[in-house]
């Protein structure tokens, strides 16, 4: 063994105590992350459902009614009869477990949007919202066809079957947007319904995928950590070098991953707040910021963490490679003076 390898050996032992230290650091943050996230995300993913919450089969609008009760909107869908069951099932999953992780035993009220549809229609809605809804159904209040005919068929056929729906919910018609006013105020509709409350679609799935995305590039930060931190250094300069490149250019998308979310995380904050975080009336509102602004929070901690552990792993892979190189000279000059001699 050279003095090289003695060298080696000393510095190897340092800097490995040094990068499991950063390496448990960003272990810690991980951990912080993650615990956050479980309290904001629900057990359904949102790409399991998500071509039907972009098309608007159903939505929370934030809206609140008797007893804090949460708004779920069916608005007009002439696709609602043909999408699936257990779809169904999962998008009245998806929106009812969001509140109740907030506010565990919440109430929900349902808003059925049916002004230019037929009493077949709503009838079978009905039907399927007794069969598929999760949660504490408090109230569900249809907006019964404006047309003479279908008024009229709506009204007898309501009269001759709602003995079948009140047993399961209580269900009420309404003749008019202006009706609902006796059940929720104003400023808890949304403008479709004539009230003031602020609602943008986009905007709620955007706050959804957000946290999503954190968790996805919490979980690659976290595996490539673990990755570097269990790999056994090569014993060729080759190899070392491969792996230099290779850790670098991972590095740097998860860095470009990272400034994206992180861009999409502030423009949502600029959006939340113009939109009135600190709007008493709009408690959903606040704590949607208040979400978003931890989650960037915890990525910045948890990027930092990482930045630190990997800068300590690529330091100790390139003088590893340094060392390597020169106890290779050293054994060539050995080498060389042995021959000569």
């Amino acid at each position: 063994m050279g003095p090289a390898s003695l060298q080696e050996e000393r510095y190897l032992g340092k800097e490995s105590e040094e990068e499991m230290e950063s390496y448990r650091c960003l272990l810690q943050a991980g951990s912080q992350l993650e615990s956050t996230l479980q309290q904001v995300t629900v057990p359904v993913s949102l790409k399991e459902v998500g071509g039907y919450i972009e098309k608007q089969v159903a939505y929370l609008s934030g809206g609140r009614g008797e007893d804090s009760s949460v708004i779920i909107t069916l608005p007009e869908c002439s696709a609602f009869s043909d999408i699936p069951e257990d779809a169904l099932a999962k998008v009245f999953t998806y929106l009812t477990l969001i509140p109740r992780t907030r506010q565990p035993g919440v109430k929900f009220i349902i808003i059925l949007d049916r002004r230019l549809d037929t009493w077949a229609s709503i009838k079978a809605a009905l039907a399927r919202i007794a069969a598929s809804f999760p949660g504490n159904l408090h109230l569900v209040l249809v907006l019964r066809p404006t047309s003479f005919f279908h008024r009229t068929v709506t009204d007898i056929g309501f009269r001759f079957s709602q003995d079948d729906f009140m047993l399961k919910m209580p269900v009420v018609m309404l003749s008019s947007v202006t009706d609902l006013l006796r059940y929720i105020d104003e400023n808890q509709l949304t403008s479709e319904f004539g009230g003031t409350l602020d609602y943008c679609h986009s905007d709620w799935i955007a706050i959804e995928s957000f946290a999503v995305t954190v968790k996805d590039i919490a979980q690659m930060l976290q595996g490539f950590g673990t990755e570097l931190a269990e790999a056994e250094l090569p014993d060729e300069g080759k190899v070392i070098e491969q792996l230099l490149e290779t850790h670098t250019e991972k590095y740097k998308k998860l860095k470009d991953a990272i400034r994206s979310v992180s861009k999409e995380g502030r423009h949502l904050l600029s959006n939340l707040e113009t939109t009135g975080k600190d709007d008493d009336s709009q408690w959903d509102v606040k704590l949607d910021w208040e979400t978003v602004e931890r989650l960037l929070a915890q990525l910045r901690d948890m990027e930092s963490a990482f930045d630190g552990f990997f800068e300590k792993h690529h330091l100790k892979l390139h003088q590893y490679l340094q060392l390597f190189r020169y106890e290779q000279s050293f054994q060539e000059v050995n080498w060389v003076h042995t021959f000569q001699w």
